[in-house]
């Protein structure tokens, strides 16, 4: 049987959640997260737009699933009319989508910016892929919407992107548009996870050090049971011994779970 849930914190260094998580189970069970960009105004409202119209998309697309592009473009094409409704600067909307949901026996993932992908395999081998933008300046897709931001954003640097896979090494650097959808059969892997890159901002504050993002998954992923609000409750009570310990997830974090 297949068990999911969500839950989002607020970082230590944070006065607002920017994250965002939501989950629903129609016309097929799927997960979303959103991760509002810090430097940009009021994208904790940006980061509620987009997972909310992600829900909408999704309950009232006749031929779902869109492809990676196809969902990407209507999504950012009716959040931001949503924003301009709320006369919102179109830069609440600069924050990361990641999408997981089930197809045909697997587990799909968008994902749009940064971010991490966590999964164990049925011999319990966890493994891990980080997203990352070397600029620390994700490709929103607000900079679909907008040509001129694009372009500014491809001359400050076109190949920015790296995925840092535990298995295969870090990639070479990759155009900032590259697609990023990934397939996870059900019957190779029974834990898929999303999370926003609050997953690699936990700091060990009595010994000044950051956390390895494997260390951080293998907590994360150690769920006693599969019950009802087990990802919520686990987190909650992994933070809370963390807290005991002097680690804190400096950035906000959420996290999506599928499970078997």
């Amino acid at each position: 049987m297949l068990h999911y849930d969500h839950y989002y914190t607020m970082g230590k260094t944070h006065a607002i959640c920017e994250d965002f998580a939501i989950q629903a189970d129609k016309p097929i069970p799927f997960i979303v997260l959103s991760d509002g960009c810090s430097s940009s105004s009021q994208t904790h409202i940006g980061a509620r737009i987009l997972t909310l119209t992600t829900k909408y998309i999704i309950e009232n697309t006749a031929d779902w699933p869109l492809n990676y592009t196809s969902f990407g473009q209507q999504l950012i094409d009716k959040a931001w009319n949503v924003a301009r409704t709320m006369q919102l600067s179109s830069s609440v909307l600069d924050a990361t989508v990641m999408l997981a949901f089930l197809y045909q026996d697997n587990i799909l993932v968008y994902v749009y910016g940064d971010g991490c992908l966590l999964f164990k395999d049925y011999h319990n081998n966890l493994s891990t892929i980080e997203v990352v933008f070397t600029h620390n300046a994700p490709y929103y897709l607000t900079y679909w919407y907008d040509e001129e931001r694009q372009k500014e954003y491809a001359k400050y640097d076109p190949t920015p992107l790296i995925l840092i896979d535990s298995r295969q090494g870090q990639s070479q650097p990759k155009s900032f548009n590259e697609e990023l959808a990934f397939c996870f059969p059900l019957e190779k892997f029974k834990v898929v996870a999303i999370a926003s890159d609050g997953a690699t901002y936990c700091v060990d504050t009595r010994h000044h050090r950051k956390l390895p993002l494997d260390e951080i998954a293998t907590q994360l992923l150690n769920f006693p049971n599969l019950t009802d609000d087990f990802v919520k409750l686990h987190l909650q009570n992994t933070l809370a011994q963390y807290a005991q310990q002097g680690i804190y997830p400096a950035d906000d974090l959420s996290m999506g779970v599928f499970a078997q």
